[in-house]
């Protein structure tokens, strides 16, 4: 099966990519051609359904880069980098026999030229170089060529806007497009069709839910249907109180991401916990969900991943726990403070959180949503390891005992 690619670019990219784009077997390509980068936003409110999005520029892509945090499909773009500057310098002096330093030349970043010329060994004079912004009007980086062509300061021009190549070309000033070398076309159309594949297999992924109704819920079975309805899943009832849901990666992420289960709770008459695990099988996600169980709260959405990462609470706050102890460091602090690695994801998210380094037992304790007496035995281990420290105490406004601050002496950067 081919993967569609919606390629947002301009003509001259488009007439470069059909000569190349047969080298890459199994894709079909879908173009938007633009004038100018600027109409890349717009471009894209066009784009019919696709696999993947591919924009043929840094330029194009920092034109789009508001809309792309949002964009429901994978996409990439072809970056400016030093191996696309090596080649147009390359072509400039074996074909227009032309020194560097009488070259101007619009780019994304300088350095990406003062690389190049350091790896060669450049000692001479360098080119005339101009920035390539948003802010910059393409008007302006036209004048400054002009106005250097015209005072014999240059013998040509190498740009990355096809407008200003245009412009140039039919005032007969010398001037050549940044180049776009082959290999680097292939690669990223390759990476297209990978990120394509990967989004469908991380779609299809098998995913089970728990939803836990109180047991004086009336009629559950109309709000699981519902739900199902949501994220396209079937269900049965496992209990007078519990029923399990099955759908795929795909479905759930499109619910999560478009607010479509923020409300649920809502029409919910009594307090429900709703829980989804992820699996490579069924049986794995069945798993998932039934231990992620253990660990929710009611009234929000939690999820285990097949990574064994606890996600939630959704729609308000979203943590991810860890329930495996990978990093060598968790490691060893579970191994020394007889602490879960669950405990030590909370205690770290919890720090994370919070914007004062010293806390009290209370503080923690309303976080990790376990007893005062339990929170301070955990405290207890963490002082007597060093990984927390009693730093002060804190004057309550009624009688009573002075509350003990604490803060954390370990990294919670992981």
């Amino acid at each position: 099966m081919s993967t569609k690619i919606a390629v947002i670019c301009s003509k001259a990219f488009m007439n470069r990519l059909n000569i190349i784009s047969h080298e890459v077997p199994h894709i079909q390509l879908d173009f938007y051609i633009y004038n100018s980068p600027e109409e890349t936003p717009n471009l894209m409110k066009q784009v019919k359904p696709c696999d993947v999005l591919l924009l043929a520029g840094t330029l194009p892509y920092l034109y789009a880069k508001h809309l792309l945090r949002q964009w429901p499909i994978p996409w990439t773009y072809i970056k400016q980098d030093e191996t696309m500057i090596s080649a147009t310098i390359l072509s400039a002096i074996a074909k227009h026999n032309v020194t560097i330093d009488r070259l101007s030349i619009d780019v994304m970043s300088s350095t990406f030229i003062q690389n190049v010329l350091q790896d060669i060994q450049y000692e001479g004079p360098l080119p005339y170089m101009q920035e390539i912004e948003i802010s910059t009007p393409t008007k302006q980086l036209l004048t400054n060529h002009i106005a250097l062509w015209e005072s014999e300061q240059i013998d040509l021009v190498i740009t990355s806007i096809h407008a200003i190549y245009d412009e140039l070309t039919a005032l007969g000033i010398p001037v050549i497009r940044m180049l776009d070398p082959k290999s680097s076309i292939i690669r990223r159309l390759n990476e297209s069709i990978s990120l394509s594949q990967l989004t469908k297999f991380e779609s299809a992924k098998a995913v089970a839910g728990i939803i836990e109704f109180h047991k004086t819920t009336h009629n559950p079975s109309q709000t699981v249907e519902q739900l199902a309805t949501i994220i396209h899943a079937s269900y049965q009832q496992v209990d007078t109180c519990r029923f399990e849901l099955f759908t795929t990666y795909g479905h759930l992420q499109n619910a999560l991401t478009q607010n479509k289960l923020d409300s649920f709770f809502t029409v919910s008459e009594k307090s429900a916990k709703l829980v989804f695990g992820y699996g490579e099988s069924i049986l794995e996600a069945q798993r998932n969900a039934q231990q992620a169980l253990k660990y929710a709260l009611p009234n929000a959405i939690y999820i285990l991943t097949e990574n064994k990462e606890l996600q939630g609470p959704f729609p308000n706050t979203t943590t991810t726990l860890s329930l495996q102890a990978k990093d060598p460091y968790i490691v060893l602090m579970a191994k020394e403070t007889k602490l879960s690695p669950l405990n030590i994801s909370k205690i770290m998210a919890f720090s994370k959180s919070r914007q004062s380094l010293q806390f009290t037992a209370h503080d923690l304790s309303e976080h990790l949503q376990v007893t005062r007496r339990t929170t301070e035995r955990i405290l207890k281990k963490l002082v007597e390891h060093n990984y927390a420290k009693i730093v002060g105490e804190e004057m309550t406004y009624q009688q009573g005992r002075p509350r003990s601050l604490y803060e954390l002496n370990f990294s919670t950067y992981h």
